[in-house]
């Protein structure tokens, strides 16, 4: 009796281990691979929701945007993935981005360069009001980074085009996300005055379905990477420094 218990329990650990494997290498564990940056490198916290944090990415702590992005910047640089799934900007929202742990890490961090990018998840039902709302919403949360002596230097990357699946034409695309919220929500970050620069992801993303996962929401290991290039060349054509 006691082996088949062994045996048992030997065989359920090597299924949680595998499954937990299979969550971390896509992007589904909710755990982060950051390390601490060193002295004199140049802090690149990378805040936004799923996309940002790279769920399903295969190879994830490889291919997830932010990594390829410390790739292409180099040991000068220090970039951290502070994306969380599932996270808004609404305050009162389904789950708010102010309301996670890694927010407060990702001020804690003190980034010299903050690449910003949420709102995809605003553009839910259950999370989306109106324009006016989530300009205030957006520029409250954007503002947190820039309080308390903080100067980073900010760019703001407008949501990724979603996509509809399974033929569906109309009304909310997977994971109850609005397409034509998201696009409202991006044309809204176009036209709002700000002195941050801008990375169009949206213009980027909009002729690559073939960038995304099975769901049209989600880029995989090609969008991250072409996300990532376009980060990084906007911080180039800006002179990384802040």
């Amino acid at each position: 009796m006691i082996k088949i218990i062994l045996i048992l329990l030997c065989v359920l650990l090597l299924v949680a281990g595998a499954g937990f494997g299979y969550l971390y290498h896509n992007g589904m564990s909710g755990m982060y691979a950051n390390t601490q940056p060193r002295d004199g490198q140049i802090k690149v916290a990378c805040v936004g929701d799923s996309i940002t944090y790279g769920h399903g990415v295969s190879g994830w702590k490889q291919n997830n945007y932010p990594a390829v992005l410390q790739q292409y910047l180099g040991e000068k640089y220090h970039v951290a993935n502070f994306g969380s799934s599932g996270s808004c900007v609404n305050p009162n929202g389904d789950q708010p981005y102010s309301g996670r742990a890694v927010y407060q890490s990702s001020l804690a961090y003190d980034a010299d360069i903050l690449v910003f990018m949420l709102g995809s998840n605003d553009a839910k039902p259950e999370n989306w009001t109106d324009t006016e709302t989530f300009l205030t919403q957006y520029e409250n949360l954007l503002d947190t980074y820039c309080a308390g002596g903080r100067t980073p230097k900010v760019f703001i990357g407008l949501c990724a085009k979603a996509f509809y699946v399974d033929g569906a034409t109309s009304g909310p695309a997977r994971y109850d996300i609005e397409p034509a919220v998201v696009d409202t929500i991006v044309a809204a970050l176009r036209d709002h005055p700000t002195q941050a620069t801008i990375i169009d992801i949206y213009t980027l993303t909009a002729n690559h379905p073939e960038w995304f996962a099975a769901d049209g929401i989600h880029p995989n290991k090609d969008g991250a990477a072409a996300i990532a290039q376009a980060v990084f060349e906007t911080i180039e054509n800006e002179g990384r420094l802040p």
